[in-house]
């Protein structure tokens, strides 16, 4: 499979859970940070998600840590999504990483994107340049970065990574023990690589904060935050469907 779909949340939540089993194209996993329970005994009747739960010491003794330090931890969904991703499971030339607080319509959302940027590296909301390494602003100070700058950072809850970029982080985390915040780990060690970054006019909406009134969705664009789980079915319920009237007038 070409591409995969990585939902990253605390704990699985059932309306996530019926929208993703409706998917077709796409090899869709779904990253649980909780390993309070194991969730495969819970939901032992999904047929097209697979959950996911890594232990917190595997992600420490490998170095997949620190990539979220606002939620207070060492090690959380992102980490584990890393670690599982680069190290576990078949490669992919392109995986999906999407935060449980991130709506999209249905994958076909997902897929027009993949047509329209086939080959970037990293897929984001727009990249902001740190060319001195300051740290008197934004997040700065919190963030050791273990070579010199220039450095950037972006809203990254929503993102698609290649197995390249991939297999960057999995280097540095390998060699320095510990990860970066994941806003600036993304574009800085895409960049630094030389890789290919983009910045879909689709990602526009991923956003610090927002809310969204339905007369801003559409079926095309990304949209960060929607933290009401069910307000993302509200949302499909009555968001017309563009992608996929287009679709079929295409087959006409």
């Amino acid at each position: 499979m070409e591409y995969g779909i990585c939902i990253i949340c605390h704990r699985p939540n059932q309306i996530w859970l019926d929208f993703l089993e409706t998917f077709t194209y796409y090899d869709v996993y779904l990253i649980i940070d909780d390993n309070g329970i194991d969730y495969k005994v819970r939901y032992s009747n999904l047929k097209k998600v697979k959950l996911i739960q890594v232990e917190d010491s595997l992600c420490k003794i490998n170095g997949f840590t620190n990539m979220n330090f606002l939620m207070k931890k060492q090690i959380t969904g992102w980490e584990k999504a890393m670690y599982y991703f680069s190290s576990q499971t078949p490669k992919y030339k392109q995986l999906w990483f999407i935060e449980d607080d991130v709506f999209f319509y249905n994958e076909n959302t997902l897929q027009s994107i993949d047509a329209k940027y086939p080959n970037g590296d990293l897929l984001s909301n727009s990249i902001e340049t740190n060319t001195a390494g300051k740290k008197d602003f934004w997040h700065w100070r919190q963030i050791i970065i273990k070579f010199p700058p220039p450095y950037y950072w972006g809203m990254m809850c929503a993102v698609r990574i290649s197995d390249t970029l991939l297999a960057t982080i999995k280097a540095y985390a390998y060699q320095h023990k510990t990860l970066f915040f994941l806003e600036a780990l993304f574009p800085t060690l895409c960049k630094t690589a030389n890789l290919v970054d983009v910045c879909p006019e689709e990602f526009k909406n991923i956003v610090y904060s927002e809310k969204y009134k339905l007369a801003q969705i559409d079926t095309i664009n990304l949209y960060h935050p929607v933290k009401d789980i069910a307000g993302h079915n509200i949302f499909r319920l009555k968001c017309p469907a563009k992608i996929d009237d287009d679709k079929e007038k295409s087959k006409k």
